[in-house]
């Protein structure tokens, strides 16, 4: 990929150690979903734009596939299934916020208020717990970190924010993508959820970012392209929970150069080793989110231009939890189908559903006593076509459901 650069702190590149936790004692059982949202648009050819020109064209087509894909249409769609299942925590990812700031002042029907692009402008959580509220469902969002932040780019003395220019007006993006866990509001009032404490080397918000990541040479300035996990201590029917939500790099960031694979690798081994040492014994440990990670993807073997360990071979994240104990829930349940989560087209045009690969994941840390319900989240947007009178599907991703019992 173009222009991209890495990012490691020496922590990230001690060995990883996968420390047994005590198996949990039995008890009533936990129901927890993971749901990519997606922005509704591909930045690479943002990451990858030569030039100022370029880089503004990429910037407004991003915009105006974010606006087409209409998320407060979507949003209906992807809270349906949380509300009728009813989880104890949720994961989600990519849940983004964009704002926009006209920079000659505001002009009906021109710069942010462009037809082609206002629509993108809006804050998918506080859309997303309106949606779950109109359907009956009160959540909270209790735990959030904070990824790629627009807010970190200052160009020309400008306010924070990217600028761009739509049909000669110019304005400038503020944006923002965050994994966030919500919990069922009974759970809440009851105050047996709360963000969990997890020590590490760089915070955010009530998580982590990862010590491995992409920064893009952009000519709006440096984007890192951040990725991290966040996690709740939670109390359900008497037992005591730590649950992570997560979202990995894609699998091979620059599609010329395998060894790109080696910050999704680096980013699980942070995460599966920092769990192992700060997750307390006592809490039953459950890891959900979009990996992007295949059991079907393959590992590189060494020796590779990196530093140790990875010059001796790259081994996916799934091979990594795997390899660290984890039930894959999905695999743990008798005759499971496909389970394919991944993907549509990025405009989400696509009637015929084109989901071919398993990459998101619900993980447990102790081998579980019985399973209910694992199943993509809803049947109905994940059929052979796209939803009755739907223009688009409610993401790229599929969700998963499952009710977990220790």
């Amino acid at each position: 990929m173009s222009g991209i650069t890495k990012r490691i702190a020496l922590t990230a590149l001690a060995p990883l150690l996968f420390l047994a936790a005590p198996p949990a004692s039995a008890g009533d059982g936990i129901s927890v979903m993971t749901q990519n949202q997606y922005l509704g648009a591909d930045l690479n050819p943002l990451l990858q734009a030569p030039d100022a020109a370029s880089f503004s064209e990429a910037l407004l087509t991003a915009l105006q596939q974010v606006a087409a894909a209409d998320f407060p249409t979507r949003v209906e769609d992807l809270a349906r299934p949380i509300a009728k299942r009813k989880p104890h925590l949720v994961a989600l990812q990519e849940v983004w916020a964009f704002h926009c700031v006209d920079l000659a002042g505001p002009i009906p029907g021109h710069g942010c208020d462009d037809p082609s692009i206002a629509g993108a402008f809006n804050d998918h959580l506080s859309g997303t717990l309106a949606a779950l509220a109109a359907s009956g469902a009160v959540y909270h969002a209790v735990a959030t970190v904070e990824n790629l932040d627009l807010r970190d780019v200052v160009v020309d003395g400008l306010p924070a924010g990217v600028p761009f220019e739509i049909n000669g007006v110019p304005a400038l993006l503020i944006a923002l993508d965050r994994d966030v866990i919500l919990a069922r509001g009974d759970l809440v009032e009851a105050g047996q959820v709360a963000p969990a404490t997890v020590p590490c080397a760089r915070p955010s918000g009530n998580g982590c970012n990862f010590q491995a990541f992409i920064e893009a040479s952009t000519p709006a300035g440096p984007l890192k392209v951040e990725r991290g996990f966040v996690a709740v201590d939670a109390t359900v029917d008497g037992e005591d929970y730590r649950f992570v939500n997560t979202h990995l790099e894609i699998y091979q960031p620059d599609p010329a150069n395998p060894v790109s694979r080696f910050f999704q690798a680096a980013q699980a081994g942070e995460l599966i080793q920092t769990l192992a040492l700060t997750t307390p014994p006592d809490r039953t440990l459950v890891v959900a989110g979009d990996i992007n990670s295949s059991p079907d993807h393959a590992g590189l073997s060494g020796p590779l231009p990196l530093p140790s360990p990875f010059d001796a071979g790259i081994a996916t994240p799934y091979m990594q939890f795997a390899y660290g104990g984890y039930v894959d829930i999905w695999t743990a349940q008798e005759e499971p189908e496909d389970g394919f989560t991944c993907c549509q087209l990025n405009d989400l045009s696509n009637r015929v559903n084109l989901l071919n690969e398993r990459i998101d994941m619900i993980f447990a840390r102790d081998l579980p006593a019985g399973l209910k319900h694992v199943d993509l989240a809803d049947k109905r947007i994940t059929g052979e076509t796209a939803p009755p009178g739907s223009a688009v599907w409610p993401s790229d991703h599929a969700g998963l459901s499952a009710e977990i019992l220790f």
